[in-house]
């Protein structure tokens, strides 16, 4: 039986698409297309570590597939995402280092899981980013 795809992951998916067949800038648009779309399953959504996690894999998972479909350069394409993850978990009022650290983790464990080769440039984007995150969220303690 085979597994629903998930909502996240087609809508992120689709809108790379789109956006690189009317011509915009995929690595600059992925992470605006992440971030809006996280942020739309987050809000208003009993935010737990599971649903941080999954919406996060979801959504890395659905770029990726854009990219790929697009024959864009996967690597910028993982670093938008990435970042566009943690904004959209961010501006959704997920405020625990913990979640953010779930959806960092859980965006980096998608990235391997779509293509073994680009794991290793997302491992280093991905820490990237959750580090960036630590420190705006200590910032505001």
């Amino acid at each position: 039986m085979e597994e629903e795809e998930s909502e996240v992951t087609k809508t992120v998916r689709e809108a790379v698409v789109n956006a690189f067949e009317k011509g915009e800038d995929i690595t600059e648009k992925v992470s605006e297309i992440t971030r809006d779309v996280v942020k739309k399953v987050l809000e208003g959504a009993e935010v737990t570590r599971d649903k941080v996690e999954s919406t996060a894999k979801d959504a890395m998972k659905g770029a990726i597939e854009g990219a790929e479909k697009t024959k864009v350069e996967v690597t910028g394409i993982i670093k938008g995402a990435a970042e566009g993850i943690i904004e959209g978990t961010k501006e959704a009022g997920v405020k625990t280092v913990d979640l953010m650290e779930h959806a960092a983790e859980a965006a980096l464990d998608s990235a391997k899981e779509v293509g073994g080769k680009t794991a290793d440039i997302a491992k280093d984007v991905v820490k990237g980013v959750l580090g960036a995150v630590k420190e705006v969220l200590e910032k505001k303690k």
